[in-house]
């Protein structure tokens, strides 16, 4: 599980797919509920765009996503761009939303990445695969984009 699970090309035609159906591909792009989260710039200047499977908390006002990049040793370049600017925007379904990211740490971070392996196993799977602690980010809403 040490490899990356998707190419340059999934990601763009998943990117795709997401905006032609309003955020819910079908077909082999069906699946977890996902955003676009526009993260910040690649050293191309090109526009840093990652679909992530997201989840909502009912009891707080943010969503959260996870750096599992796919079990590997270090975090996924969007984190990188998050620790670096925490105000973002996502395409959430057909609404693009400004955000502000906000990484979780200790038994919060813990609970949270637990909660979601009991219904995920794969992220039992992922965690074990790296010798990194998976970092769990929430995205709060701030407006509109």
């Amino acid at each position: 599980m040490s490899k990356k699970t998707f190419t340059a090309q999934d990601i763009e035609d998943y990117i795709t797919e997401y905006r032609a159906t309003g955020g819910k591909p079908t077909g082999r792009f069906e699946g977890p509920t996902r955003l676009l989260l526009h993260s910040g710039h690649d050293a191309d200047g090109r526009p840093h765009i990652v679909p992530l499977s997201y989840f909502a908390d009912a009891d707080k006002d943010h969503c959260v996503v996870l750096a599992i990049n796919d079990g590997l040793d270090e975090d996924p370049q969007w984190l990188r761009h998050l620790r670096a600017h925490p105000e973002v925007t996502a395409e959430i379904g057909s609404d693009t939303v400004r955000l502000t990211a906000t990484e979780i740490h200790g038994e919060e971070r813990d609970a949270i990445y637990a909660r979601h392996a009991e219904r995920f196993p794969i992220l039992l799977e992922f965690q074990s695969a790296t010798t990194r602690v998976i970092p769990v980010v929430a995205l709060a809403p701030t407006g509109s984009a």
